[in-house]
């Protein structure tokens, strides 16, 4: 019996000990979660009080602004009525300005076209002649080619005339070459 007395005081005591410990935890945690609690209220006041420091900030330089725009209304009526009466006298003398300076365009453009035009016409009929001496040196260099080629049938020619012929397409080769 007085193991089971024994086991049994054992078992109570456990079992205090384990309450004991585990109100301490709870006590522990308690007071963790009351000063997370307090610290998540004072920045929670403390974003609070900044948010309203700026909304005040906000008001009153809307105020100014309102103040300033009523004003700048003002100013602008006043400009536009000066404006409107300086403008009629100005759109008159720049319209004038304007269609004569486009005048004195269209005619700088009509210059500068007819002198292209001329410059175009000249380049073209120097297209021309070069044309026709060019089909000129062409003429003539087939006449050649045919003359040696009747010279290499007949069989008249020998290794000279050979050389001779190849010269002369030499020449004729490097000729057009030069003309371009």
């Amino acid at each position: 019996m007085t193991n089971k007395k024994r086991d049994e005081e054992q078992y109570v005591y456990n079992l205090e000990l384990e309450r004991q410990l585990d109100e301490e935890q709870y006590q522990a945690e308690k007071q963790a979660l009351y000063q997370e609690l307090k610290e998540v209220r004072e920045t929670q006041e403390k974003q609070w009080q900044e948010r309203e420091e700026s909304i005040s900030k906000q008001e009153k330089e809307q105020e100014e602004t309102k103040a300033k725009l009523e004003q700048l209304e003002q100013e602008l009526e006043q400009k536009i009525k000066q404006a409107k009466e300086e403008g009629k006298g100005i759109g008159t003398y720049q319209a004038k300005i304007k269609s004569d300076l486009r005048s004195k365009e269209i005619e700088g453009e009509k210059h500068n076209y007819e002198l292209r035009i001329a410059a175009l016409e000249e380049t073209i009929s120097n297209q021309d002649i070069r044309h026709q001496k060019l089909s000129h040196q062409l003429e003539a260099s087939l006449k050649q080619v045919q003359d040696l080629a009747v010279k290499a049938i007949e069989g008249t020619s020998n290794r000279n005339s050979f050389e001779a012929m190849k010269e002369i397409a030499m020449e004729q080769a490097k000729n057009p070459q030069k003309s371009k």
